[in-house]
């Protein structure tokens, strides 16, 4: 206790001792200490949404490291192939408030047929270059990369026989008007280029008409933003923090230690081609020249002449040991702050065995359900499901003259709805799970159709190729092991068998 700890002590002893408790309460969470132990720590209150040029800078810094360093572009294909794979695949379903049942059916045609093709009067993409599936990898590469993506959607006239009138672009953040501030409509605010209203719900977005970082266009060589509806953008990010309005980079965290390991591995590979520059300095005789200069740089196999007064020094540089010890702890760091597994973002698989594959991969399961789940589906694929159904409305209320289609029956709630069905998911042990999903559904504990979910495949889908190979050996007269239903058939050509010689 100091001196005026004392002193109160004697003249004010409750609040003496208040202060000597509240003193020691807080001196016990080291943590509030850390700040004077490292300097790399920056303690802040600020909100989610200060981060400002930093962002920005982030943003461009990440993409240089995907484009240079390769475990980070490893990392954002590791991800992007375990999110979306192949697509996250719609499914349409009907409820019994719809009288028309064909209409189903023709959302899956024309509505799938224009999201899973890329052909000039068909695709969904407004350049022409990929079908959705391709556009959601564009999204999640975006948003590791960047920590954001945008989706632009455009409103095309109805043409019979041609897609959907709904094309949509993927843009990057850049895209965003960020110095954009306060100067909304009305009482509306802006803020990083996103247009809020008084009560805080979006309803514009600031977009440059050409991306900043891009080539000089003569006809649009003023870059100038444009006030775009919010209902005709979807903003995907990871909402990490509450309150957060936009998107950081997944690569943040780590890019310290990816850059580090990149310039460790250049630092490596040249000293091992320095060890192999061999070269050989011969002494000449008293009365010999030596080479009038000798070349600062090595080349395996030289021989270079050099004075009798003359010498050359070799520095010896400190071994590197253990470096493939030092370079897996890096990379497990690396793994573990972007939610992946070791094995998947090195390929290395020379220290796994079954369980601890099956554990690693578990865990990164879950991480990569919580990006397809939490937002993926609800950020990008819903809306997205929204605008395509609307497309699909107009379109069969022009093209067939169906004046007085309800909308209603088309939006999700209605009567038919859009649902999505992640990629497939691969099995470590395809035996082993399969026998204990089929243990599940025969208890009760899980329904066909949640299993056949659970392998990322479309349970309708799966039913109808079912009953077409059944139909298609039945007609050929074929009886396949996988068919349940050969014994019973064996049995019925057995008895008929049995008849014809007792006739």
């Amino acid at each position: 206790m100091g001196f005026m700890n004392k002193v109160a002590l004697a003249v004010a002893p409750a609040w003496a001792a208040r202060r000597e408790r509240s003193r020691l309460v807080a001196m016990h969470y080291r943590a509030a200490r850390l700040g004077q132990r490292s300097d790399s720590l920056r303690p802040t209150n600020s909100d989610a949404n200060v981060a400002g040029q930093a962002r920005q800078r982030v943003s461009q810094y990440m993409r240089d490291l995907v484009r240079n360093a390769p475990f980070a572009a490893r990392a954002q294909a590791v991800i992007a192939n375990n999110v979306v794979g192949d697509g996250i695949i719609p499914k349409v379903t009907m409820n019994a408030q719809v009288a028309d049942r064909d209409l189903g059916q023709r959302l899956k045609d024309r509505g799938m047929h224009h999201i899973e093709t890329s052909l000039d009067t068909v695709h969904i993409d407004k350049k022409g270059l990929q079908n959705l599936y391709g556009l959601q990898r564009q999204v999640i590469n975006t948003v590791v990369e960047s920590g954001e993506a945008l989706i632009r959607r455009h409103k095309l006239p109805v043409e019979n026989g041609a897609g959907l009138p709904l094309k949509i672009e993927v843009l990057e953040p850049e895209y965003l008007d960020s110095g954009r501030m306060w100067a909304g409509e009305g009482e509306n605010i802006v803020r990083d280029g996103i247009e809020y209203d008084p009560v805080g719900n979006r309803v514009a977005y600031w977009l440059f008409s050409q991306h900043p970082g891009g080539e000089f266009v003569p006809s649009k060589s003023q870059i100038t933003s444009v006030r775009v509806p919010a209902d005709e953008i979807i903003h995907v990010f990871r909402p990490d923090r509450p309150g957060q309005d936009r998107g950081m980079s997944w690569l943040a965290p780590v890019a310290e230690k990816m850059l580090m390991l990149d310039d460790y591995e250049d630092a490596q590979l040249m000293r091992q081609r320095i060890a192999a520059c061999f070269a050989a300095f011969r002494k000449t005789g008293p009365d010999a020249k030596a080479s009038p200069e000798i070349s600062k740089t090595l080349v395996p196999g030289t021989i270079v002449d050099i004075g009798p007064e003359e010498d050359v020094v070799f520095a010896a540089p400190p071994t590197a040991s253990g470096d493939d010890q030092f370079k897996g702890t890096i990379l497990r760091g690396i793994a573990m702050g972007l939610g992946i597994s070791y094995e998947a973002l090195t390929g290395d698989l020379s220290g796994v065995n079954f369980s601890s594959a099956r554990i690693g991969r578990l865990e990164m399961d879950r991480n990569v359900s919580s990006w397809q789940w939490l937002m993926m589906v609800p950020q990008m694929l819903q809306p997205l499901g929204c605008w395509i159904m609307e497309a699909w409305a107009e379109y069969e209320a022009q093209t067939r003259e169906i004046k007085d289609l309800p909308l209603g029956d088309f939006i999700d709630g209605g009567g038919l709805v859009l649902t999505w069905v992640p990629p497939v998911r691969l099995m470590i042990d395809p035996s082993g799970e399969f026998a204990a999903f089929n243990t599940a559904v025969r208890s009760g504990f899980m329904s066909r159709q949640g299993v056949v979910r659970t392998t990322g495949i479309d349970p309708e889908r799966l039913m109808q190729e079912q009953y077409q190979d059944m139909r298609e050996a039945d007609e050929l007269g074929l009886i396949f092991d996988s068919d349940p239903r050969k014994d019973i058939s064996r049995q019925i050509l057995s008895e008929q068998a049995e008849r014809a010689r007792n006739e």
